[in-house]
C-alpha cells in the first residue's frame, strides 16, 4: 500500500491540497510495513519441537466478509492469530472505559480502535470459516504485537496475549505451552494447504477513488523507471528519459500498472493515449494488445481490463 500511495504522489502536482495527507499516510503505511518486516525476522528465533506451519499475510473470505490476517501460527495445540500493530507513543488499554488511546511525544491524546476488537473478529472469521469446510480444529487464540521501537505500555490488560516485537517469540511459547496436543487436530500441514489454496488476495479500490481524488488531477506521461521523474518520450521502439537518459523499451508498461492502480481497472485506446501521453492510436492499440489484458467490445469500443 505505501507503494501505491508513493505512485500517488509522484503524479499529482507538488501544490495538490492532498499532498500533506498523502505524505502522512506514506509513511504511516511504511513504518507498518517495516514493523511487519522485523517481526517476521523474529520469528526465525521461534524453534517448536512439535509441527507447526507460521503463514504470513492470509487472505480469506466468507461471502461478502473478507478479512487479512497478519499471520496464522498452526499448531496441533492451537492455532494462533498474530495481528501486528505500528502504533507508537504511550499505549493505554482502559480496563473501566473500554477505550484504546496513546499519547505521542508532544502529550496529545488520541483514541483509537481497539487493536482487540478486530483480532476477536479474525479468531470469530477463522472459526467460521474453518467450519464451514467441517474442519476440526483447534482453539483459536490470539496475539497482538506492537511492532514500533517506540511504544510504552501504559496500560494494558493481564489476561490478554499483547506484546512488543522482542517479546514475540516468548509470548507464542507460552500460549503453546498452556494448551495441549489435540487428538483429533488435523496436521499443521493439512492446513496450511487448505488455507493457501482458498487464499483470496485483498481488494483494495484504485487510489484515486480511495482517496477521493479527481483522477484528471494526476500528472500525464511516462514515468522513468530510473530516476522516477515523468519525463519520459518515445523513440523510435524504445523510451528515453529526458532528465537522466535512460532507455527503456517497455516504460509503457509501468505507466499502465499504474493507470489500474490508482485510476480504474478498465482503460481503453483512448484513455490510454491522454494519461501516457502517446499520439498514435495505433502505436497503443498495439501495446494494448499486447498487454495480455482481458478484452471486451470490438474496435473503438474496445476496453482492456486488468484481473490480476
Amino acid at each position: 500500500m505505501w507503494e501505491g500511495v508513493k505512485m500517488l504522489m509522484e503524479r499529482l502536482p507538488t501544490g495538490h491540497p492532498e499532498q500533506a495527507y498523502l505524505k502522512k499516510e506514506f509513511h504511516r503505511y511504511e513504518a507498518g510495513w517495516k514493523g511487519e518486516k522485523r517481526l517476521i525476522a523474529k520469528m526465525v528465533e521461534f524453534h517448536w519441537g512439535e509441527p507447526f506451519e507460521l503463514i504470513w499475510d492470509v487472505g480469506l473470505k466468507l461471502g461478502d466478509w473478507k478479512v487479512q490476517i497478519d499471520g496464522l501460527l498452526v499448531t496441533e495445540r492451537c492455532v494462533i492469530v498474530i495481528s501486528s500493530k505500528n502504533i507508537s507513543g504511550r499505549i493505554h488499554f482502559d480496563a473501566v472505559t473500554s477505550e484504546f488511546y496513546r499519547f505521542n511525544n508532544e502529550g496529545e491524546k488520541m483514541v483509537m480502535e481497539d487493536p482487540q476488537v478486530q483480532l476477536a473478529k479474525h479468531i470469530r472469521f477463522l472459526e467460521l470459516w474453518l467450519k464451514q469446510r467441517k474442519i476440526t480444529y483447534p482453539p483459536i487464540v490470539g496475539v497482538v504485537a506492537f511492532t514500533s521501537k517506540h511504544c510504552e505500555f501504559i496500560e494494558k490488560p493481564a489476561d490478554k496475549h499483547i506484546c512488543k516485537t522482542y517479546q514475540a517469540v516468548e509470548t507464542l511459547y507460552k500460549i503453546l505451552e498452556a494448551h495441549d496436543v489435540q487428538a483429533d487436530s488435523p496436521k499443521p500441514s493439512r492446513m496450511r494447504k487448505v488455507i493457501e489454496s482458498n487464499s483470496y488476495p485483498y481488494e483494495r479500490p484504485p487510489l484515486c477513488e480511495y482517496y477521493r481524488i479527481d483522477p484528471r488531477d494526476l500528472r500525464t506521461g511516462v514515468k522513468c523507471v530510473a530516476c522516477g521523474k515523468i519525463a519520459v518520450e518515445r523513440l523510435f521502439k524504445v523510451w528515453q528519459c529526458k532528465e537522466c537518459g535512460h532507455r527503456d523499451p517497455n516504460a509503457h508498461q509501468q505507466a499502465l500498472q499504474e493507470y489500474f492502480a490508482l485510476v480504474s481497472s478498465e482503460i481503453d485506446n483512448k484513455e490510454f493515449r491522454r494519461f501516457s501521453g502517446i499520439e498514435s492510436r495505433y502505436v497503443v492499440f498495439r501495446m494494448l494488445s499486447d498487454a495480455g489484458l482481458v478484452t471486451e467490445g470490438a474496435k473503438r469500443n474496445r476496453k482492456y481490463i486488468n484481473e490480476n
